[in-house]
């Protein structure tokens, strides 16, 4: 393996026959595999699983006593990568499965950007649904507008990268920080994105590397356009989380305003399409409340 790279893979109650699927699709391909787990009902079962002799030296496992976020999890599996020595880490859910040649062709790349002059703060890969057929556009904003772009030969640029795929080199996250812990889940991968473009990065997405990815719970066809689902939990997350991009400094005044007019078209959009108004209702008015007073962290309500 010509470079140091370490996968670094956040689980929460993972289907295990399949985490060790990706694992030993990984292991073909980086020199480590650090999982870091969120405190899942199945944690003994992923201890067991991997303390097979086989990937003694490769897979480092640590457990969190409790679910403190995707941030802090991703960002605990980050310190573990680079104290192992590596130069890049690919961020990865728990339930994605890598191709082959999937790490070589980001790392082939991103040196053919950098060697062109490009700053790169991280590289991703194309995503489409296995179920649906349906392929996601890379998504470059032109102020409060977007350009979705589906690259067919070269890698395009991005104003975001959705985190699991993506590999950023150990130099730039020194450089840029790590994950936004505060926010606990979603928008960690947008605000990280951000905050790499304002110390001057570039991200880059290549159809070379193709990955199942699923967004949201499912995927709903409104008006012509795909829109994701997620609960009546991950709805608080969404909003509250959305108001912190909104208020923070360094995103852009044109994705603010997008912002701004789309979570008013997602609430009437996730009102009518939920099942379960009532707590969706008191999830996203104390979502935008919290966002309001900058509560953070892991949300405290039980409805």
């Amino acid at each position: 393996m010509p470079n140091k790279i370490s996968a670094v893979i956040v689980t929460y109650h993972p289907e295990l026959k399949k985490l060790k699927e990706q694992v030993d699709r990984l292991v073909k391909q980086v020199q480590y595999v650090v999982i870091v787990d969120n405190n899942s009902a199945n944690a003994n079962e992923i201890k067991q699983v991997f303390s097979e002799a086989s990937y003694a030296g490769v897979v480092n496992l640590y457990y969190n006593g409790e679910n403190k976020g995707l941030g802090y999890a991703q960002n605990k599996g980050i310190s573990i990568a680079v104290n192992l020595g590596v130069l890049y880490v690919l961020l990865l859910d728990d339930d994605s499965l890598i191709e082959e040649n999937f790490v070589g062709n980001l790392i082939s790349e991103y040196n053919h950007l950098t060697n062109n002059g490009k700053k790169v703060g991280a590289i991703g890969p194309v995503y489409y649904n296995e179920e649906t057929g349906e392929k996601y556009p890379i998504t470059k904003y032109i102020g409060p507008l977007i350009d979705r772009r589906h690259p067919e030969n070269e890698a395009v640029e991005a104003t975001f990268l959705i985190a699991s795929g993506c590999l950023i080199p150990v130099e730039v996250l020194n450089n840029v920080g790590l994950m936004n812990e505060d926010f606990f889940i979603d928008y960690i991968d947008v605000e990280w994105s951000f905050r790499a473009i304002s110390k001057g990065y570039r991200l880059y997405a290549t159809p070379k590397a193709q990955m199942n990815h699923i967004i949201g719970e499912r995927r709903a066809n409104v008006f012509g356009r795909k829109i994701s689902i997620h609960s009546p939990l991950r709805k608080y997350y969404l909003f509250r989380n959305s108001i912190f991009m909104i208020k923070c400094p360094y995103i852009s005044f044109g994705y603010k305003v997008r912002e701004i007019i789309f979570n008013f078209l997602r609430f009437i959009t996730y009102m009518i399409l939920t099942d379960d108004k009532k707590r969706y209702i008191r999830y996203a008015f104390l979502g935008y409340k919290d966002g309001f007073v900058g509560k953070k962290g892991r949300c405290t309500y039980n409805f």
